[in-house]
């Protein structure tokens, strides 16, 4: 790492069921705990670290912005915020500043999480039941995010922690429906009230997964504008329908 300007640490576990937590702190805890160490022990001048924004929680009444109060509620989420600390305390005294980047969902070809699962369920012939879900959640293009992290690589002041998103939030019955327009499908979305499927997932003992699909979860990213400069300047249905439109054409190719 001689004459190394920044290091950017983006690996981790994410995105998958029953991932034993002692895999999950390896990847998301000790990792970035080591990495931090060896950039400190050769003076390199900027550390990235790429958290989540999922060390808020999975939804939110109100916005949140850098300054909210974490409440991580899943190991993969907690992993993230052991994980900063854990590179904190690994950078502290040293030369070398740290920058801890939150990003919300990050969409793109090659996406995880629940976009290609909702996919799946647009192909699929099952009822669309949430035309009447109102709520807003942030989300970012995964180009967005690299252009992000290259400003806080370059730029002389940066505060030590962001959230990445763009500034407009989307509703899941508008994100269903930029995910229908790259599909070139057209469904109708049912006007089942919210409260009756927010039961149902309950009772079926997945009430934590509807609050990341319905909840919301809504970014204030002003400081991100005020300081750097930046608007990420891809639209969330924009980058769905991106999304959207490679997963069918990869699996056209298959």
């Amino acid at each position: 790492m001689r004459g190394v300007a920044a290091v950017v640490h983006a690996a981790g576990l994410a995105h998958r069921t029953g991932v034993d937590p002692t895999a999950m702190a390896s990847a998301n805890v000790t990792a970035a705990r080591r990495v931090a160490e060896i950039a400190a022990s050769r003076g390199v001048p900027r550390f990235v670290l790429v958290s989540s924004a999922a060390v808020f929680g999975k939804s939110r009444p109100d916005p949140f912005s850098e300054s909210s109060i974490v409440g991580p509620d899943d190991p993969y989420a907690r992993s993230k915020l052991d994980g900063e600390r854990a590179v904190r305390d690994a950078l502290a005294g040293s030369a070398t500043s740290l920058v801890i980047i939150r990003p919300c969902a990050v969409v793109g070809p090659g996406c995880a999480g629940n976009i290609p699962r909702l996919i799946q369920l647009i192909e699929s012939r099952w009822p669309l039941p949430f035309g009447r879900i109102r709520n807003k959640r942030s989300f970012i293009d995964v180009d967005d995010l690299a252009a992000l992290i290259g400003r806080t690589i370059n730029a002389k002041e940066v505060p030590d922690i962001l959230i990445a998103a763009h500034e407009q939030p989307i509703s899941t019955p508008d994100l269903i429906r930029a995910l229908m327009r790259g599909l070139s499908r057209r469904r109708a979305l049912l006007p089942v009230p919210e409260r009756v499927l927010q039961a149902g997932a309950t009772a079926a003992g997945k009430a934590s997964l509807w609050q990341s699909f319905a909840g919301s979860f809504q970014a204030d990213v002003s400081l991100t504008a005020r300081t750097l400069g930046y608007r990420a300047p891809t639209s969330v249905e924009n980058a769905l329908q991106r999304t959207a439109a490679a997963i069918r054409y990869n699996n056209t190719a298959d």
